[in-house]
C-alpha cells in the first residue's frame, strides 16, 4: 500500500472525526465568525496531520541502522528483466484508481462549467448602481446571488425595501470573500467525493456563511421579522450555479431559528480549545504503527521466556574484536562488543544473532541457551539463507584482501552514476529461455579491484545456464568504476547483484 493511499485514508478519517466533533459541539452556537475559522482549521489540520511523524529513540536507532548498513553484504538493488513488448496486466486497484479519477474529473469539469456560466452572465448582464452598490442586473426569475466581488440581481422582481436587504446581504458575502470558502469546499468534495463527511462539511460551511450574512443584515438596522418574512416570500428555484452564495439558501427554517436564537455566552468559546487535543489524538493515531513497532521490538526480546546471551567475539588469531555489531535478526535491536570483545543482549531462545565486523564475513548464530558463546570472525565465504556470498578471487598478490565494506565505497561512473540503469538498458531476455518458459532470480557476485575494474564474475545462485550466461554477459559490459578506498588506499570490494527474469 503506497504512501499516497495511506495519506488519503488518514485525511478521510480526520474529516469524519472533525465533522462529528463540529456537529456535537459547535453547530448550535452563535459564534459564526469563529465557526468559520474553525471550519478552515478543520480542513487544514485534516491535510497536515498525516505529515507529522514521530521518532522514537532516534539516536539508538540511527546508530543501529548505520551499523547494519556498514556491515551488511553489498547487495545491489534487484534488476527485473521482461521480454520486449510484454503486456502489463490490469488489476483491481488499477480499475478502482481509474474510476476514482474519472469521477474526480467529472466533478471538476462540473465546477469549470459553472464558472464559465457565471463569466457569461458577467458579460451578458448590465452594470448598474443599486442601493449605492455596483451590481450586475439580469433578466428573468433568477435568485439573487454573489460570486466573489460580483453581485447579480433582477431589480424588476423586488421593491426598494426588499432590494436594500438583498444588496446588503450579498454585499456582506462579497466583502468577506465567502465565495472562497464555497470554492474550496466544492473542490475538496470533487477529490473526496466518496466521503460523506466532506459533503456534510460543505453543507455546514455554506450554512454558516448564510448565518453570518443574516446576522450582519440584522445588525445593519433592518427589522428582523420583516427580513425573515422577506426570505419566506422568495421562492425562485433557479440559480446560475451551485458554487455561488444565494440569497434564499435552504433551509430557511434553520436560518430564521439562528436569527432568533439567544446569543451564546462567551464561556462557550472555551470548547473551541478542544480542537487541540482532538488534533493531538489524530497525530498520535497516525503514528500508532511506529509506537506499536517500538513496543513489539522491546517486548519481543524482554518477555518472560527471554534469556541473556553473553559471549566474546574474536578473530582468526583469537584476538578480541572491539566494536563488533551484534544485531537480532529481523529487528533493529542490537549491541556492540566492548573493549574486551565481549557482549551481552537479552533475547528469546532460538533467536538468531548477526555478528558483523569490517572486512569479516557476517556470522549468523542461533541462541539456544544462556551458555557463554565464542564467535570467531573469518574472511571465508558464508551462506546467508539462500544467498551464497562467494569468496573473492585473488589477483596478483595472494595476500590481497577483498572487502565488503570500506570507508569510501566504489562509485559507478556511467549512466549518471546508476549501475541499475546501465544494466537495465542492456540486458535482454534469452529467446530460448522464453520458449522454454524459464524464469527465476540469478545472483551474481563480482569484485571491483584496486584499479576500479569489474572482475571475477561468478554465479552465486543459478537458475538455468541460459539465464546465467545473460546475467554474466551484461555485467561484463560494465565500464571501470572509481575504486573504493580504505584508510586512503584503493582496495578491492565485492558486490552481489540479483537479476530477476520474469515472463508476463
Amino acid at each position: 500500500m503506497d504512501g499516497a493511499f495511506i495519506y488519503l485514508i488518514k485525511v478521510n478519517i480526520a474529516l469524519v472525526v472533525f465533522y462529528l466533533f463540529y456537529r456535537l459541539l459547535f453547530s448550535q452556537d452563535t459564534f459564526f465568525v469563529i465557526r468559520r475559522f474553525c471550519l478552515w482549521t478543520i480542513l487544514g489540520v485534516s491535510f497536515i496531520y498525516p505529515l507529522v511523524v514521530f521518532s522514537f529513540e532516534e539516536e539508538q536507532k540511527m546508530a543501529i541502522q548505520q551499523a547494519v548498513v556498514q556491515y551488511a553484504p553489498n547487495l545491489l538493488p534487484e534488476v527485473s528483466v521482461f521480454p520486449e513488448g510484454h503486456q502489463v496486466s490490469v488489476g483491481v486497484w488499477d480499475i478502482l484508481r481509474f474510476c476514482y479519477w474519472g469521477i474526480v474529473t467529472l466533478l471538476l469539469g462540473r465546477i469549470v462549467i459553472q464558472l464559465v456560466s457565471i463569466i457569461r452572465l458577467v458579460y451578458k448582464g448590465e452594470r448598474a448602481c443599486c442601493c449605492s452598490t455596483s451590481v450586475i442586473t439580469l433578466s428573468g426569475k433568477i435568485t439573487p446571488f454573489s460570486f466573489f466581488k460580483w453581485i447579480f440581481v433582477s431589480p424588476s422582481l423586488y421593491n426598494s425595501d426588499d432590494m436594500q436587504e438583498i444588496i446588503t446581504h450579498e454585499r456582506i458575502h462579497a466583502e468577506q470573500y465567502h465565495s472562497l470558502d464555497v470554492m474550496v469546499s466544492e473542490i475538496l468534495c470533487a477529490f473526496f467525493w466518496m466521503n460523506p463527511a466532506m459533503w456534510l462539511l460543505k453543507r455546514e460551511i455554506r450554512r454558516n456563511l448564510e448565518f453570518l450574512a443574516d446576522k450582519c443584515v440584522v445588525h445593519s438596522g433592518f427589522d428582523r421579522k420583516a427580513y425573515q418574512y422577506h426570505l419566506l416570500r422568495l421562492s425562485h428555484p433557479s440559480a446560475a450555479a451551485q458554487i455561488v452564495n444565494k440569497f434564499n439558501v435552504s433551509p430557511l427554517k434553520k436560518r430564521i431559528m439562528m436569527m432568533n436564537k439567544k446569543r451564546t455566552s462567551r464561556m462557550g468559546l472555551i470548547k473551541y480549545a478542544l480542537l487541540v487535543p482532538i488534533a493531538g489524538l489524530l497525530i498520535l493515531s497516525s503514528n500508532v504503527q511506529a509506537i506499536v513497532q517500538v513496543n513489539e521490538n522491546v517486548m519481543g526480546v524482554t518477555g518472560q521466556d527471554s534469556i541473556v546471551a553473553k559471549g566474546i567475539v574474536v578473530d582468526t588469531n583469537d584476538q578480541p574484536l572491539v566494536g563488533t555489531s551484534v544485531i537480532i535478526k529481523g529487528t533493529g535491536i542490537g549491541t556492540m562488543t566492548d573493549d574486551k570483545g565481549e557482549f551481552s543482549i537479552t533475547v528469546k531462545p532460538g533467536t538468531v544473532l548477526i555478528f558483523s565486523y569490517v572486512g569479516k564475513a557476517n556470522q549468523f548464530l542461533p541462541v539456544k541457551n544462556a551458555k557463554k558463546m565464542r564467535i570467531k570472525m573469518t574472511t571465508e565465504p558464508v551462506v546467508l539463507d539462500e544467498l551464497v556470498v562467494v569468496g573473492y578471487k585473488e589477483k596478483g598478490d595472494k595476500d590481497e584482501e577483498v572487502f565488503q565494506i570500506v570507508e569510501d565505497m566504489p562509485k559507478f561512473v556511467g549512466e549518471d552514476g546508476s549501475v541499475m540503469k546501465f544494466l537495465a538498458k542492456r540486458i535482454r531476455y534469452p529467446f530460448e529461455a522464453m520458449k522454454k518458459n524459464i524464469t527465476g532470480k540469478v545472483f551474481v557476485t563480482f569484485i571491483i579491484n584496486k584499479d576500479g575494474e569489474p572482475v571475477d564474475f561468478k554465479i552465486a545462485r543459478s537458475v538455468d545456464p541460459l539465464l546465467d550466461r545473460e546475467a554474466i554477459r551484461v555485467l561484463q559490459l560494465m565500464p571501470n568504476w572509481k575504486p573504493g578506498t580504505q584508510r586512503g588506499k584503493p582496495v578491492s570490494v565485492e558486490y552481489t547483484v540479483p537479476i530477476n527474469f520474469q515472463l508476463q
